[in-house]
């Protein structure tokens, strides 16, 4: 780019602009697997602080647009405190978390979104 003034003679400097085009928020996060079956022991109390699974997504965007923030949408299971009480996520890991000790043999259908 070269820029120049009005005076006689005419006094004029150049430099380099470099553009770099920001991303734009433009892929949508995928999960690794489209469903994830995972089998774990019988968690006592004491365990509950060990994450049962890790869920893992990945997004094609660029800086903080490939930011990813799990939650759990939706779930079959019902703790004490209501719906998609037993197990909770970590929202930056993707680490799920059973928030009370888990039946022998149960089942749980979780939605992470």
């Amino acid at each position: 780019m070269t820029i120049s003034d009005n005076g006689v003679p005419s006094l004029s400097s150049t430099t380099r602009v470099v553009v770099t085009v920001a991303d734009e928020n433009d892929e949508r996060p995928r999960f690794l697997d489209v469903q994830y079956r995972v089998r774990v022991p019988r968690l006592p109390a004491s365990d509950l602080h060990l994450g049962v699974y890790r869920v893992v997504a990945y997004d094609n965007d660029v800086g903080s647009n490939a930011d990813i923030e799990y939650s759990i949408a939706g779930s079959n299971s019902r703790g004490k405190r209501g719906i998609n009480h037993r197990f909770r996520i970590d929202r930056k890991t993707g680490m799920i978390y059973a928030e009370e000790p888990l039946e022998n043999n149960a089942q749980y259908d979780l939605q992470v979104r």
